[in-house]
């Protein structure tokens, strides 16, 4: 053959290649059942309901209109000039403990605003301990050969952490008191005389002072009960200030107990979803109980210490805390080569149920954020979390789409971007935002945690050998940046126009702000001299606290790795730890001649 022919033959093999692929590709691309129009209509729908918050959506106003006080009849001292129909019942519904209009001038509460609501904490309670005990054991059940061990392993390294961090976050609170008095209580620093309206000042380390004073006063009640008689405002405010229920060295339980105990074990989830299918129930305990103790030191260090602000869902002493103590651990406690096992993969029937614990984490997810926001601002915080959730679902199908190349939905993707709107409000931004602006931050989630599940979880892997069963990176560690990040850019703006009296009663005629909902800037953030101060110390927070859990983490993970666990060949698999039935032994001695085949 010539050479001008094999060149020739060379050029339209080419040709015909170049071809087959394209043809190859026109096929995925129709199989799928999607196209560039649909994600185009989608991005256009999503981009036009924020616009339609933009305009014409707000807040509800706080304070509102006070209800006027009961009168006493037409014609009468503080009556009506004019004839008023009776009430009649409302044709609307409304829930216990719910009034359009707030208190009345003199403070007192409108008969629906009395209403005793118990409900309002258990419900709380009940969401709450869902979102940790349910709704994590179901998100993280898709691995095909581990549904016992998944969620079994869950509820005991979870009831074990929360129990612990009943405990644990009360002994926080004593430990505070003592490294308060030791530090501000001095020669030159006293408690007598108490400090007046007209001697307070807004710098931190005043507040610290007097706080210090709250617990050397509890030290003076605890030996002088008859103080709580004489002095009752002043015994009640003792207690409020440093936590405790009464002036015994005992620890009460109440519903607030069990939820910083809870809160305390959402990040040793978050961190087992990490470890999932890697180490056995021996290790789990060993780091849920090394997890909780390392997250109570670091809320210390964050919010008691440094003064920060982490309160509206935590984005991140919680989020970003146990995604970080997982990285820590996994680095250690994972067997190498751990990652390439065949069963470190999902099975249809169990990606379903994986997506309904997805769908009820959603659920619950406001729950979490709204629980220690401010009375005034906890309808907001829920109202933004929705909107954030609702704005990173659907980012989390345009990018999952968009990144498959063939317009179709990866499931692990959507499994974790559909919730990652709740992780990225989940900061003191909750309280500032307008609702398109809680939308945008959510679409910003949803398109960070779907663009980290889709390229960074494959560079950690491969370079870095950090294995993520779960896809915890993509879903706390990023989106609990983009919270971090809102919540200084809100705090940003605060300056002395917002100092009143909770900062002295000097400033009360200065005073010409207050924060949304009507909250005064002095009784929510601990930093107030409005120099910049306090988003200053928003800053610092996620470095600081990256930091520890990154270093608490690989120690945990050390000393895991000493304690015996599955080897890699029996990793990602309940027969090792359980009892199976007679199908999971066909399905697993199927599998293994495939694997011995190939």
């Amino acid at each position: 053959m010539s050479k001008a022919k094999l060149l020739f033959y060379k050029i339209a093999q080419k040709t015909v290649n170049f071809f087959k692929e394209d043809e190859e590709t026109l096929r995925k691309k129709e199989i799928s059942g999607q196209t560039p129009v649909h994600v185009a209509i989608n991005i256009i729908l999503q981009i036009g309901l924020i616009v339609v918050f933009m305009l014409n959506v707000d807040h509800q106003k706080y304070p509102a209109h006070p209800n006027p006080p009961a009168y006493p009849g037409v014609g009468q001292p503080g009556g009506p000039t004019l004839p008023q129909p009776e009430p009649v019942i409302p044709f609307k519904r409304y829930p216990a403990g719910f009034d359009v209009w707030g208190p009345r001038p003199d403070g007192s509460l409108t008969s629906r605003l009395a209403e005793t609501v118990m409900q309002n904490q258990f419900k709380f309670f009940i969401e709450i301990t869902t979102y940790v005990y349910l709704g994590f054991a179901l998100q993280y059940s898709f691995l095909r050969k581990f549904g016992y061990s998944t969620m079994s392993f869950g509820l005991l390294q979870a009831t074990v952490a929360a129990q612990w961090g009943i405990v644990w976050m009360q002994l926080i609170d004593v430990i505070h008191c003592q490294y308060l008095k030791s530090n501000f209580i001095n020669i030159d620093a006293q408690c007598t005389p108490p400090f007046t309206a007209e001697q307070i000042s807004p710098t931190y380390s005043q507040k610290q002072l007097r706080q210090a004073c709250s617990c050397q006063l509890w030290d003076v009640i605890h030996g002088n009960r008859s103080i709580v008689t004489e002095q009752p405002n002043y015994a009640h405010h003792t207690l409020i200030t440093i936590g405790k229920m009464n002036f015994d060295n005992t620890f009460v339980i109440t519903l607030p107990s069990l939820m910083e105990g809870l809160l305390a074990t959402i990040p040793v989830q978050i961190t087992y979803g990490m470890l999932l299918g890697k180490v056995g129930p021996s290790q789990l305990m060993l780091c849920a109980l090394t997890c909780v103790t390392c997250y109570g030191i670091n809320y210390w260090i964050v919010i008691y210490v440094l003064g920060a602000w982490d309160h509206v869902g935590g984005s991140c002493i919680i989020h970003a805390f146990g995604a970080f103590f997982g990285i820590g651990c996994t680095l250690f406690a994972s067997p190498k080569g751990v990652a390439s096992n065949p069963d470190n993969s999902p099975r249809y029937n169990a990606d379903v149920l994986c997506t309904v614990g997805v769908i009820l984490n959603w659920i619950t997810f406001p729950s979490i954020n709204a629980y220690f926001a401010p009375a005034a601002a906890q309808q907001a915080v829920v109202i933004n979390t929705y909107l954030s959730l609702f704005s990173s679902c659907v980012a989390s199908m345009l990018f999952s789409s968009l990144y498959s190349q063939q317009f179709k939905f990866d499931p692990a993707d959507i499994q974790r971007s559909c919730i990652s709107g709740g992780v990225a409000i989940s900061s003191v931004a909750s309280l500032f935002v307008q609702p398109y602006q809680a939308m945008l931050i959510g679409f910003a989630g949803g398109f960070a945690c779907s663009t980290s599940h889709n390229f960074l979880r494959k560079f950690l892997e491969k370079k870095l050998m950090i294995t993520d069963t779960v896809g915890v990176v993509s879903l706390h560690a990023i989106p609990s940046a983009i919270a971090w990040i809102a919540g200084v850019i809100s705090v940003a703006p605060l300056n002395t126009a917002y100092m009143g009296k909770w900062a002295g009663t000097q400033y009360i005629s200065q005073q010409t702000k207050t924060l949304p909902f009507g909250l005064e800037y002095g009784q929510i953030f601990q930093h107030t001299a409005g120099n910049g101060d306090t988003a200053r110390y928003q800053l610092i927070m996620y470095p600081t606290t990256v930091a520890f859990a990154l270093s608490s983490g690989a120690l945990c993970g050390f000393l895991a790795r000493n304690v015996k666990g599955p080897s890699v060949a029996r990793s990602f698999s309940d027969s090792i730890f359980w009892f199976v039935p007679e199908d999971f032994r066909k399905t697993e001695d199927l599998m293994r001649k495939e694997t011995t085949a190939v």
